[in-house]
């Protein structure tokens, strides 16, 4: 390599290697074509997690969900949107390993009923585009005058591979 190293090849006009510590992308568990992948070649589906979730009342009309987003996997993730009380947000987080980050989740009016029972929540791998989404189960709260709050997002069933 030089003794310049990668730094040499910036010089030269060739890009640097952009892969996790200058291995090559199979090193990393990521085949071409094929996501990441563990060990035993079966296809890996990073795990998030909502944390602390929290509806504030903005008034008599305004709610404002938010939560931590925590990503449990090996690999950086972003969250693309989420999907809640017929709201669609476009976030475009990055979440590293091992980290969280607060997201609002919805943001408009208190819904009066509870006929809203589904949320998502879609994301994406870095590594190699790879998108997921993970769908859960509104538990709402009811408040004295009648309006309702979101309490908490149930996990609600296995995450898709779109």
């Amino acid at each position: 390599m030089g003794f310049f190293g990668d730094l040499g090849k910036a010089f030269m006009g060739k890009p640097l290697d952009s892969t996790a510590q200058g291995r090559p992308p199979e090193a990393n568990g990521v085949q071409p074509g094929n996501g990441v992948v563990d060990a035993s070649g079966r296809k890996i589906i990073p795990d998030i997690d909502i944390k602390n979730l929290r509806s504030d009342r903005q008034g008599d009309d305004k709610l404002i969900v938010k939560a931590y987003i925590a990503n449990n996997s090996d690999h950086l993730v972003r969250i693309d949107t989420s999907y809640l009380l017929k709201q669609k947000r476009t976030h475009n987080q990055q979440i590293n390993p091992r980290d969280s980050r607060e997201i609002t989740l919805y943001d408009g009016k208190i819904p009066n009923n509870e006929n809203e029972r589904n949320a998502q929540i879609a994301y994406r791998l870095q590594v190699n585009g790879d998108v997921f989404m993970e769908s859960y189960r509104i538990d709402y709260g009811l408040e004295s005058d009648g309006k309702r709050v979101i309490e908490e997002l149930h996990d609600d069933g296995p995450v898709r591979d779109i």
